[in-house]
């Protein structure tokens, strides 16, 4: 039995993990080495403490102070239960600072009894894991935070989380522009503020300041590299403090390196010990994280308000278009009215014209005199004129309001259709007609075989004074784009009055060729409706060409 008790206690005594008993009455009995260090204690100083006084050294993890009653030993044997994993800070006098536990107690019985005697106690040390927890427990809050706070109030949460978990009660963060050479302060904490340091805003030394004249937190900067001052009193370069500042014991300030230059720092104080590699890495961690939100955030804003100056373009743009379409629409409303009253105002002056002079030529040609049988002829000529040239007309405002019903139309085939309807017409003239075979195009069939009756029709009417005529339709490339082209060998023309070929009742040839001067401005009205241009090139008695595009639409790409 005693060699059983002794391998119990040499177990108890090597244990890893803190340990120790605590009787019924609330007495400490005994410890091991692992517990004394966890607590910081000698075993007499450790043995000599009372249930209240263990407990006053025992915070929650929130950091309020643990009931004496609450802690779970005195739980156990109040309870006679086991209590498992309790998560504590036990204050350690040699680290000046709460060692982070999980703490099980195990209610121990005699024979026969009810009532634990003693329970013992096991602590096993996580402050390492708890760190790193409570460092991403942060990250995510502040990452959280940013969604909905501006960058100042970001800056001040950061710090106050620096402080949480580094055990400090200062900090600050700031700006370096490399150029001017200047640090720019931008917040201090919030306990910072409201209970250490007692300068006016308008006065906070960190406000802009030059690095010769800044603090030896400076030395971060000017070296480039992390800084502690565990003891700053002994440092013999510091200029001292302010009015107003708040005391300085010791403090750690980390760079923030964006491409190897330095463009902020963050500063910790007056941590209760000295600082520490784990402290330093810290508030590097969140020192970086920091300014990615801030700048991360910064360019969110600039496209927010890019976005909104893009959101209020669009509604002015389709204020804009509104009005133009309200405006089009009234002008094709416009439009409409004067082709009806061409149609039917100015034609039925016209039929009386023609129809009295048609009476008067077949009933009373013998009774009027020569002369005036002449003017009678020439009125009705000019009559029919004008009733052609008013179809002409019609014909030009309906290519400008017809709908585009596209289609794949076979040019190819339409231009054979059309010269040979041309030929039909004058048997007699010699042309040679030459048709690439298979060109095809998307567009409206009926405005496409207008299109292509004009330009066809202008080749045949240009080349009627030629004994060997040629008129050829073809296909080319031209700039990278598929282009059509209509070509003769007829009069031509001075390529110095191009600007007005597709001008309407702009005619560059006299009355020797018929015309009204609208076919080539309904081919261009046309062309401009499909998306495409139209150009002609040309010299006089060699002949012209009229070049045209038509784009494909993205729908129909294949």
């Amino acid at each position: 039995m005693d060699k059983l008790r002794y391998d119990d206690n040499s177990l108890f005594q090597t244990m890893a993990q803190g340990a120790f008993y605590q009787s019924a009455d609330g007495s400490l009995v005994d410890v091991n080495p692992a517990a004394l260090s966890l607590f910081g204690l000698t075993r007499d100083a450790f043995l000599g403490l009372t249930s209240e006084a263990l407990g006053r050294r025992v915070i929650t993890e929130d950091g309020a102070a643990l009931a004496p009653e609450q802690f779970p030993s005195m739980v156990a044997l109040r309870t006679g239960e086991p209590i498992q994993n309790v998560l504590a800070g036990v204050y350690n006098y040699d680290k000046h600072s709460h060692v982070w536990m999980s703490i099980n107690a195990i209610p121990q019985f005699r024979c026969g009894e009810t009532s634990p005697h003693q329970t013992l106690v096991t602590l096993h040390d996580i402050s390492e894991l708890k760190k790193v927890n409570d460092i991403h427990t942060s990250r995510l809050y502040l990452m959280r935070f940013a969604d909905s706070h501006s960058i100042d109030e970001l800056l001040v949460e950061v710090l106050n989380e620096v402080e949480k978990l580094t055990g400090s009660v200062i900090s600050f963060y700031s700006v370096f522009d490399e150029k001017s050479r200047l640090v720019t302060h931008k917040a201090y904490s919030t306990r910072t503020i409201n209970s250490f340091c007692k300068m006016p805003q308008k006065e906070w030394h960190y406000s802009e300041t030059s690095i010769d004249k800044a603090g030896v937190w400076i030395d971060c900067v000017i070296n480039g590299r992390p800084v502690i001052h565990n003891d700053y009193n002994s440092l013999p370069h510091r200029h001292g403090l302010p009015r107003g500042h708040a005391p300085l014991v010791r403090e750690l300030v980390v760079p923030v390196k964006r491409n190897g230059v330095t463009v902020a720092i963050l500063g910790v104080g007056n941590k209760a010990d000295h600082y520490s590699e784990a402290d330093l890495n810290t508030a590097s961690l969140f020192a970086d994280l920091t300014w990615d939100i801030a700048e991360r955030k910064s360019m969110e804003d600039a496209l927010r308000r890019s976005q909104n100056q893009l959101i209020q373009a669009n509604e002015d743009l389709e204020q804009r278009v509104i009005q133009r379409t309200s405006d089009l629409e009234a002008a094709i409303r416009e439009q409409q009215t004067f082709s009806y009253s061409v149609s039917h105002d100015l034609r039925a002056p016209l039929r009386h014209i023609n129809s009295f002079s048609a009476i008067l030529l077949e009933e009373h040609a013998n009774a009027i005199p020569p002369e005036a049988l002449d003017y009678l002829k020439r009125m009705q000529l000019t009559s029919s004129r004008m009733g052609a040239l008013i179809d002409h007309l019609l014909e030009l405002s309906r290519v400008g309001r017809t709908e585009i019903r596209r289609s794949q139309v076979h040019l190819s085939d339409l231009a054979t259709s059309i010269l040979r309807m041309l030929q039909e017409t004058e048997p007699h003239r010699k042309v040679e007609k030459l048709v690439d075979p298979g060109i095809n195009c998307i567009g409206d069939y009926h405005l496409l075989y207008q299109l292509l009756a004009n330009l066809i029709g202008n080749a045949w009417k240009y080349t009627s004074t030629k004994t060997s005529a040629t008129i050829e339709f073809g296909k080319t490339v031209v700039s990278g784009h598929e282009t059509y082209v209509v070509r003769d060998n007829g009069v031509g023309f001075d390529m110095n009055y191009r600007q007005n070929l597709f001008k309407a009742f702009e005619r560059l040839h006299g009355s020797e060729f018929e015309g009204m001067g609208i076919g080539l401005a309904t081919a261009y009205r046309i062309i401009e409706r499909h998306g495409g241009k139209i150009w002609a090139e040309g010299r006089v008695d060699e002949g012209a060409a009229v070049y045209f595009t038509i784009p494909t639409p993205p729908e129909h790409n294949p």
